[in-house]
């Protein structure tokens, strides 16, 4: 539970990527600890799994509800992670659909996602910005060959490269936007493609993004993490993050969406939130996890949340879903914004 504290970078080393993303899962063994302390009176034992498990406990605490500042030191989780006390959820007007905007993010398995479902979910959900991760050539002739240029006509995909976490990276389009780039990012993953939008009063830079997951390199997942953060308006100027600057720095607000291989469990994720200056939708949003991974079984139901969408402060989320489509290993995830 330790790894949790330490220090942006450090987890970059295999295999504490991997043993990072599993201490959500400690507290089943911890709470078998506890009850055996119980029984046989092991006092000492009982009390350390009660503060572990208090601990647990604190850790979820920033998804229900708005931390004081001793509590979100405790979480480690940087000040910015949270929309202030008095931040509004979102009173966007229903009848008016330049309000708000709806978005899906998903992960399509090497391209092996149901295309027709895809279309399906954009038509029925209303979905105005789709992001895609690990699409092939043959997704989006599937996805064309459904319908998807009618509802989102406008698109851009990110060149296909030896650095691909499975597949290249999409974004497609009801708005159409001021400015459309294939690769925004320098980073050693997969191609962040991006688009500037006309939205909700201003100019908002939404990406679609999928860093190394940490068994193709440790280095190679903790850095195209980081380098995320250069997209928002609101991180601070480096040389590596000039052209993602230019982008950013010609909108107000930031959308990052896609499967980030990374919760706020991992240094390396809580670091780009603060570099960005970047809220967690499921954070925000104070309603609890929304894990989308892994969704291939039948019976045993996602459990870890890696595929996020990440919001400037100037942007709120009004709600969030996950749900299925067949053949891939993640859930897609659903959420709706509106200006602050």
């Amino acid at each position: 539970m330790a790894l949790r504290y330490l220090p942006a970078g450090w987890d970059w080393h295999r295999p504490l990527p991997e043993l990072i993303a599993l201490v959500p899962f400690l507290s089943a063994p911890i709470m078998i600890v506890l009850a055996w302390a119980l029984v046989v009176a092991a006092w000492p034992q009982a009390v350390a799994a009660t503060l572990l498990l208090t601990l647990e406990a604190v850790w979820a605490l920033p998804f229900l509800l708005h931390l004081p500042k001793p509590l979100l030191a405790l979480s480690a989780l940087p000040a910015s992670a949270q929309p202030g006390p008095s931040a509004p959820a979102g009173t966007a007007d229903p009848d008016d659909p330049a309000a708000s905007l709806t978005l899906m993010t998903l992960n399509c398995k090497y391209g092996h996602a149901d295309a027709k479902a895809i279309v399906s979910a954009v038509r029925q959900r209303g979905v105005d910005l789709l992001a895609l991760q690990e699409v092939s050539t043959g997704l989006l002739e599937r996805l064309h060959a459904n319908g998807l240029d009618a509802l989102l006509p406008y698109g851009v995909s990110g060149p296909a490269t030896r650095d691909d976490n499975g597949g290249f990276n999409a974004l497609f389009c009801a708005i159409d936007p001021r400015e459309s780039s294939p690769q925004s990012v320098p980073l050693p993953a997969s191609a962040v493609p991006t688009m500037t939008l006309p939205a909700l009063g201003g100019s908002i830079v939404a990406a679609s993004a999928h860093p190394k997951s940490p068994q193709r390199g440790g280095a190679n997942w903790g850095s195209s993490i980081q380098a995320l953060a250069g997209l928002s308006p609101a991180a601070p100027s480096t040389p590596a993050r000039a052209s993602a600057r230019r982008l950013a720095g010609q909108a107000d607000e930031a959308i990052i969406m896609g499967d980030l291989n990374s919760s706020l469990f991992h240094p390396s994720f809580r670091r780009l939130l603060a570099d960005g200056r970047l809220l967690d939708g499921a954070v925000a949003l104070h309603r609890g996890l929304y894990p989308t991974f892994p969704a291939s079984y039948p019976i045993v139901p996602p459990m870890i949340e890696i595929d996020h969408v990440l919001l400037t402060p100037g942007l709120s989320i009004q709600s969030l879903h996950a749900f299925h489509i067949p053949s891939t290993d993640h859930q897609a995830l659903l959420a709706k914004i509106v200006a602050s």
